[in-house]
């Protein structure tokens, strides 16, 4: 058995946890014949978790699953009817409800700051139905939209929830996207995005000097919106959206931009110890590392 596209086709259509359960036995089966293919992030492990040998290929074995679970569950958002879906939504938990009631209440811009981990669309989706149901969502995306997932927020909006994908490649678009947040639309702002992406900032993650993208203060303090960071992991049961706890940038400066990044910092290396494998940017770590200081380190 083997867990391609013609596999996920055939088990897109059932239930969350059976199908979820199906694609866990076609990865052990391609476990145990050694046909999983080799994410080669088990040094990533050793190195920035201190992990063992055997726990960093245990790790990659587990990313190689939850890499297809992502897809599979994309899939299943186009394959499954409107109500199979309000039937799979009970399976998404969320952990910080009277965080959600609080800021709701206020009445202020949302910014939800989740990191690229897990299955978020159902887990979204509630959120919206049962704390922002008259109000929109806009995801905010580094690259260029990917025709599934388009696909994906339009069936979402079948269910009744306007949830959208904006692209901020370009600078101009934090303006509609800030536009958006004033007019009442919950923000979701990815805050893992190595330097590269803008705004760079020098912070420590896993042990190791990095350059972030920072630009979520600056965006909460021009739109007046109160940031809510959060994570989502994913098991054979469901999706869970875990809260932390709520706060705002009204200032500017230096001691603001380092107040602000070092708990994003400490919010990324949370939710990644929280789960491991589940965080899509392992292979993409060389992207944060701080390269200048590894060559002063090399020159002295």
């Amino acid at each position: 058995m083997t867990i391609d596209l013609a596999f996920a086709e055939a088990i897109a259509r059932l239930p969350l946890r059976a199908r979820r359960r199906a694609l866990r036995l076609a990865w052990r089966a391609a476990a145990s014949a050694k046909r999983l293919p080799d994410f080669e992030i088990d040094s990533g492990f050793r190195r920035f978790l201190r992990l063992s040998g055997i726990e960093a290929e245990r790790l990659n074995r587990e990313a190689v699953f939850h890499d297809r679970l992502v897809s599979l569950e994309w899939l299943a958002m186009l394959r499954r009817t409107v109500r199979q879906l309000e039937s799979d939504a009970r399976f998404a938990h969320i952990d910080g409800e009277d965080t959600l009631a609080h800021v709701a209440a206020t009445g202020k811009p949302i910014i939800l700051a989740p990191i690229h981990m897990g299955c978020f669309a159902l887990v979204f989706g509630k959120m919206m139905q049962r704390f922002f149901h008259d109000r929109p969502m806009l995801i905010l995306r580094a690259r260029e939209d990917r025709e599934t997932e388009t696909a994906v927020m339009q069936r979402i909006g079948e269910i009744g929830i306007d949830m959208r994908l904006l692209n901020v490649k370009e600078k101009a678009n934090y303006v509609d996207a800030a536009r958006f947040a004033r007019n009442g639309a919950v923000i979701v702002y990815f805050v893992d995005l190595p330097g590269s992406y803008g705004g760079s900032f020098d912070a420590s993650l896993f042990g190791q000097q990095v350059k972030l993208a920072m630009g979520i203060d600056s965006f909460a303090r021009i739109t007046e919106g109160i940031v809510v960071p959060a994570r989502v992991r994913s098991t054979l049961d469901g999706d869970e959206m875990r809260l932390g706890a709520p706060f705002e940038c009204a200032e500017t400066g230096p001691a603001e931009k380092a107040r602000v990044a070092d708990m994003v910092r400490r919010h990324i290396e949370r939710s990644v110890l929280d789960a491991p494998a589940q965080w899509y940017f392992w292979s993409r770590f060389a992207e944060y590392l701080d390269h200048s200081s590894e060559s002063t380190a090399a020159a002295q």
